[in-house]
């Protein structure tokens, strides 16, 4: 008895494991308890189905009944507000599919469509005949033995649970009826896909109703009617219901019952029902002469109409938040595309060219500041005077309208100041412009002029135009530090050791550089951003909340209390979510016990602080009109309370917190493709080769930016195998393109040339000719036959290390210039065997190049710990040797690092 009531995290791991096991069984428990005293059977399966899915821990869960045709016919989903159980319900499956243990179509489609790990069907079987089934979906993992024999419990409560009503069990028409037409909006109202919602939604009333045939239409951009979506609805008399779609969406404000003589005899009856006051589409239901729906039937529908309206309208507003966010990533990509090569005039006429081409512009003109005039650096299609243009814009910019991030200027305005810059207009024979600075901090350092078609920009076109000129002008900059740096270097260097040193000066700038511009994680982001904004406004807390996926809450992402004193009471407040709200404008706005009230959620929870005298303030994180987060900050001191100078200061500092959210995003957005790059350069498993053990180990560095190790493995005509390891200067895309030019290197000479010594000669002659100048690869290659028998040659790269089986380390020297320094070069070859319980390590230099404290972890550490090592198999060393060298550099890997154990057992 003394043990009721403890907390989970007083229970012994025992304890937990049962508490665990328990949970899903009292979980159908509940659901049996529930059956006994369930008016009817559709009471009975919802509670099944809802006990069920919390017991299996399911994302969705249907529950079938055999119906009068001998057909499973889903009657209860859970939960029953969700997608897949939207586009499950109604779904009717023959028994005979259950019966054999294989998976119902519909439940398949869906969890494929859901990419679901686990999905299983389980029959429900009255003595051997079926009369039901249980099906889960879950996409996070598999079930497991243990759930599949929940489900198998959940079946024989379904058998009772059809047996104890059947009497009185089926469901009735009109409770139905209005069941189907409920899980019709559920389905629009998901509009995770606008077209396969509107399908599901018109099958189900189709269904629901009794009708024929359906068919559901969107009012287009044009106000015409365009189909959505169709059941049953026969080809030839599209022309005909297309017209009476357009007269419902003019003339109809109320469901309407039609008559049509048009129409085939078994669908001359249409309820037609119009969705929305001012209809943003239509419904369309056929009926045979004599069995049009009743005036309650048509009542439902328009319950039915308003939830699809809606729906409609949030879809339409989803897809062009898709379109508009499609359009900024291809835009963003623009600006990584132009700035690439790090060239001033590749990034110029990359960045003219894409842009004209994705937003509505006739023509584009980039101008760089040079001694204070404008130089016409790249444009396309540009009209005659459009210097004079670009240069009064710039005068007016640097003068009265230096505060705008972009300047619209229409022929026919009459907008003060602008005078001269409509006159250079009319100049050019152009309607209208805009203009937006390329600016680096607070210098302007050029102008992009562009010229819409029709003469003007929208709102949301204008704000993408001014981020991505933000963009372009650190491009240009870069580009333009890049050209200089690179033509200083050509006049101070004329030796090869002097190239190289320029060239790590500049990679060191580079990364820097990169440093800067990925800043932090989102995680680590958001904890810097409420950090410091306590830190400066010196108040009690801070909390950043963030829009959640659905984009309906705010999820608190950090929060900041510098007091610990004071954590435990605020962290209860400021942990919760809160529901999102749209508001006009950026400014701050202090809450009040009222406002506070009103918003409910978290904000209510500060009303007993707010009644006391705390000042609380909601600050916007935007970034081009989005919300990218809301701040909250409590200072709790009636006697510093937040006033309008603490209010302009956090404005400033959201506006920083915003570009330092985009960077975060940015950087997860660069993390994820330096994986996927390397995942495809890189071997994924090691290879099979009988009498040895193989292992292999690649660790990236901790930054983004792509690294320069490779590896990779080739089985020779003679059945040896081949291995390399390179190491490419440099970091970046360039690293990276020399990464794999020399796989394809080793993958195309290793047959021809298995001989290291050989091999290292044509690949250093290949690589010499294709790398750019200041670059080169260092490269060990070897092969190996089945009695380990080991080849080996170098080329710059650190020499393997041969670990004896009593512990004994040796170095493989394996000498030889860097491939790609010059041509015609010659490689000697060393040859070991390996004795049983023997090993060969080969590694690349970010292996031992790990710092602490300004200290090498070093050949003497490695050796050392291959030493104590020496009889662990091979892939359990290559993961012993990461661990140790990650533990030495404080957790985070400065450089990539690779390595490739080969053991003979």
């Amino acid at each position: 008895m003394g043990q009721v009531g403890r907390p989970m995290q007083a229970l012994s791991p025992k304890e937990m494991a049962v508490e665990a096991g328990r949970r899903p069984v009292e979980a159908l428990a509940e659901a049996a308890a529930g059956l006994a005293t369930a008016q009817d059977l559709a009471d009975a399966l919802d509670l099944l189905a809802d006990g069920a899915r919390a017991a299996l821990g399911a994302d969705a869960l249907v529950v079938r009944v055999l119906d009068a045709e001998g057909r499973l016919e889903a009657r209860a989903v859970a939960p029953p507000g969700s997608v897949l159980g939207a586009e499950l319900a109604a779904t009717r499956v023959p028994a005979d599919v259950v019966a054999a243990g294989d998976l119902p179509g519909p439940t398949g489609r869906a969890a494929v469509r859901a990419g679901a790990a686990g999905v299983l069907a389980v029959p429900a079987l009255a003595e051997t005949r079926v009369v039901g089934s249980i099906e889960a979906v879950r996409v996070g993992s598999p079930f497991d033995e243990h759930e599949l024999v929940l489900a198998k419990l959940a079946a024989t409560q379904l058998v009772l649970a059809v047996r104890g009503h059947a009497p009185g069990g089926a469901m009735t028409a009109t409770r139905r009826q209005e069941r189907l037409l409920g899980l019709a909006g559920d389905a629009l109202a998901s509009v995770g896909n606008v077209q396969r919602a509107s399908s599901q939604a018109v099958r189900i009333a189709v269904e629901a109703t009794g009708a024929r045939a359906g068919a559901l239409w969107r009012r287009s951009a044009s106000g015409a009617a365009e189909l959505a979506a169709a059941d049953g609805l026969p080809q030839d008399e599209a022309a005909v219901v297309a017209a009476l779609a357009e007269d419902a969406l003019r003339e109809r404000p109320r469901p309407t019952l039609l008559a049509d003589a048009r129409l085939p005899a078994g669908l001359r009856q249409v309820a037609v029902i119009p969705l929305g006051q001012r209809p943003v589409g239509v419904l369309q239901l056929f009926f045979p002469d004599g069995d049009a729906p009743s005036v309650e039937e048509l009542g439902r529908l328009t319950s039915f109409a308003a939830r699809s309206a809606h729906a409609l309208r949030e879809g339409e507003r989803l897809e062009e938040l898709v379109g508009e966010l499609e359009r900024t990533r291809t835009l963003l990509r623009v600006i990584a595309e132009a700035s690439s090569r790090l060239s001033l005039a590749h990034t110029l006429e990359t960045a003219v060219d894409r842009i004209a081409e994705l937003l509505p512009l006739r023509r584009v003109g980039l101008y760089l500041r040079e001694e204070d005039r404008l130089r016409a650096a790249a444009g396309r299609a540009l009209p005659r005077g459009h210097l004079d243009l670009a240069s009064v814009l710039l005068e007016a910019m640097l003068g009265p309208l230096r505060a705008r991030r972009a300047v619209h200027v229409v022929r026919d305005g009459v907008e003060p100041g602008l005078e001269r810059v409509r006159a250079a207009l009319r100049s050019t024979g152009e309607t209208g412009a805009v203009a937006v600075p390329l600016q680096i901090h607070d210098e302007l350092i050029g102008l992009l002029v562009a010229y819409p078609r029709g003469g003007a920009l929208a709102e949301t076109d204008t704000s993408l135009l001014a981020a991505l000129a933000a963009q372009l002008a650190v491009a240009v900059q870069n580009a333009r530090l890049h050209e200089q740096s690179q033509q200083l270097a050509r006049e101070r260097s004329t030796a090869l050791r002097s190239a190289r040193e320029a060239g790590r000066r500049l990679g060191s700038l580079y990364e820097i550089s990169s440093a800067f511009s990925h800043s932090f994680s989102l995680e680590r982001t958001g904890d810097a951003i409420a950090g410091a904004i306590a830190e400066a406004l010196g108040v009690d807390a801070v909390v950043l909340r963030v829009p959640d996926a659905r984009g309906e809450l705010l999820v608190p992402r950090a929060v900041r209390v510098p007091d610990e004193a004071l954590r435990p009471a605020l962290d209860a407040v400021l942990a919760r979510r809160q529901a999102l709200r749209r508001r006009r404008g950026g400014a701050p706005e202090l809450l009040d016990v009222e406002t506070a009230r009103r918003l409910g959620g978290a904000h209510a929870l500060l009303v007993p602080f707010l009644a006391r005298g705390s000042t609380v303030a909601l600050v916007p994180v935007l970034a081009k009109g989005e919300l990218l987060a809301e701040l909250t900050i409590v200072s709790l001191d009636p006697a510093r309370p937040l006033d309008a100078d603490a209010l302009e200061t956090a404005r400033t500092l959201a506006q920083q917190a915003a570009l330092a959210l985009e960077n975060a995003r940015l950087h997860q957005q660069l993390t994820r493709f330096a994986e996927t790059m390397r995942e495809s350069l890189l071997p994924q498993e090691a290879p099979t080769v009988r009498g040895l053990d193989i292992g292999h180990r690649y660790e990236p560095a901790a930054q983004v930016e792509l690294g320069g190790d490779v590896f990779d493995y080739l089985e020779l005509p003679d059945g040896r195998l081949a291995v390399v390891l390179g190491d490419v200067t440099g970091h970046g895309i360039e690293a990276a393109a020399d990464m794999a030019m020399g796989k394809f290197v080793f993958r195309s000479l290793a047959r021809q040339h298995a001989a290291p010594s050989a091999f290292l000669a044509q690949a250093n002659d290949v690589v010499a000719a294709e790398i750019k100048g200041g670059a080169f690869i260092t490269m060990a290659y070897l092969t190996v036959d089945s009695q380990g028998r080991i080849s080996c040659a170098g080329a710059g790269h650190p020499w393997p290390r041969l670990v004896r089986r009593d512990g004994r380390v040796e170095e493989l020297p394996c000498s030889g210039l860097a491939l790609g320094i010059a041509p015609e070069e010659t490689y000697d070859e060393v040859q070991v065997e390996l004795e049983p319980g023997d090993a060969l390590v080969v590694y690349t230099d970010g292996l031992v190049e790990s710092r602490r404290d300004g200290e090498l972890y070093g050949v003497e550490r490695l050796d050392a710990v291959l030493g104590a090592s020496a009889a662990l198999g091979a892939q359990d060393l290559a993961d012993r040797l990461v661990a140790e060298c990650r533990a030495f550099a404080g957790g985070e890997l400065p450089d990539d690092c690779a390595i490739v154990v080969i053991r003979r057992p």
